[in-house]
């Protein structure tokens, strides 16, 4: 999604209580966690290759052993004297892989989680129009895009009728233009279905456009928690070097206007104008969440004047972090949010960056869409 902002509406919270504390041990990895969840829509798990997120998924989901306790909502997945199957316990979980059967086609797969599926409120045409996927239902498995053969897999898990949707890092293998769609996709079903979701991912474009909360792990435990701005602020503040930081800033702004005549819309971020592509989808007053890559930013010491660019916020320089490939990464605070830029020594030293310095944040409207 290089160069794209990912613009989703803020959602309005499900109540969700999820309590657990779970310890696995596999070989020299030590899964240890303590969570607890409630009044979340969609919940990443973020962080590093091989730092728990799937173990943490599997346990909860009850397909790998693990010691302790699992409350959801009003049930009692797990205590110290009871463990609850996982075929009962309500959460349906997508793959990596689609996990397809090639021998049926698209309604015949569908059918198959159909016939077993236990009594619920997602209804088949709604979940099959959601996700766009009644064109497909006479198509063969094997002739599907890799965006339609994910589609397809995640409607056969919501045929299950889950309580809780858990999505182990379904984008990958995808292609830049399929990610956007599927993304789209599972925006929209989260919100129609009420589903309280935990989505796996060590991609925070994906976690900014989707997610409103976010658990970071490292080495089989939780590192932190909160909401997505705050958590991924904290993580280019922290200088952890188990999980890396985001490549730019999750902002929150909100739909201010749109003007037709040049196709843009006006969002107010943090009391500043900025421009994006057309957004007309949201109606003013919406707030909606950005990622704002670091790359696409760049820094002036004075306010810009005569340039096409039609963003420049004001802000100050809160800190400056050396980058590997002679670059800096500079934090600019505009009012409540902050910002990054990718910069490179020289341009560091050029214009006698430091902390506390006022700039400008120079962000390109057609970069934005």
């Amino acid at each position: 999604m290089h160069g794209l902002f990912n613009k989703w509406p803020l959602n309005t919270p499900i109540e969700l209580m999820l309590r657990a504390t779970l310890q696995h041990q596999q070989g020299d990895f030590h899964l240890d966690v303590d969570i607890t969840l409630e009044n979340t829509n969609v919940c990443a798990v973020f962080g590093p290759s091989g730092c728990g997120k799937t173990t943490l998924l599997r346990a909860l989901a009850g397909l790998v052993p693990a010691r302790g306790q699992i409350r959801f909502k009003e049930q009692c997945w797990q205590s110290e004297t009871a463990v609850l199957p996982a075929h009962a316990r309500s959460t349906g979980l997508v793959f990596q892989d689609n996990r397809l059967f090639p021998h049926l086609n698209v309604a015949d797969n569908l059918a198959f989680a159909t016939a077993r599926a236990p009594e619920g409120g997602l209804r088949y045409e709604d979940i099959v129009d959601t996700l766009g996927v009644r064109p497909l239902l006479s198509r063969s498995v094997s002739g599907l895009s890799g965006g339609e053969a994910k589609r397809v897999a995640i409607a056969r898990t919501l045929l299950n009728q889950p309580r809780l949707l858990m999505m182990d890092e379904p984008l990958n293998g995808l292609d830049q233009y399929s990610k956007k769609e599927v993304l789209l996709y599972l925006a929209q079903l989260t919100q129609q279905f009420n589903l309280p979701t935990l989505y796996v991912s060590h991609d925070i474009e994906e976690v900014a456009g989707l997610c409103d909360y976010m658990l970071v792990m490292a080495s089989g435990k939780v590192t932190d928690h909160g909401s997505i701005v705050a958590v991924t602020q904290r993580l280019h503040r922290s200088g952890d070097t188990m999980t890396a930081a985001p490549k730019g800033a999750v902002i929150e702004a909100t739909v201010n206007s749109h003007e037709p005549a040049y196709s843009l819309t006006r969002l107010d971020l943090a009391g500043h104008t900025l421009f994006v592509p057309m957004q007309n989808q949201f109606p003013s007053g919406k707030r909606i969440r950005l990622f704002l890559p670091a790359r696409d930013v760049a820094v002036a010491t004075a306010q810009p004047q005569g340039l096409s660019i039609r963003n420049s916020l004001p802000g100050i320089v809160e800190s400056l972090h050396p980058e590997a490939n002679n670059r800096v990464k500079v934090a600019i605070r505009v009012a409540d949010q902050l910002l990054f830029a990718e910069v490179t020594r020289h341009a560091k030293d050029a214009l006698s960056l430091h902390e506390g310095m006022a700039v400008f944040a120079l962000i390109k409207s057609v970069a934005l869409g």
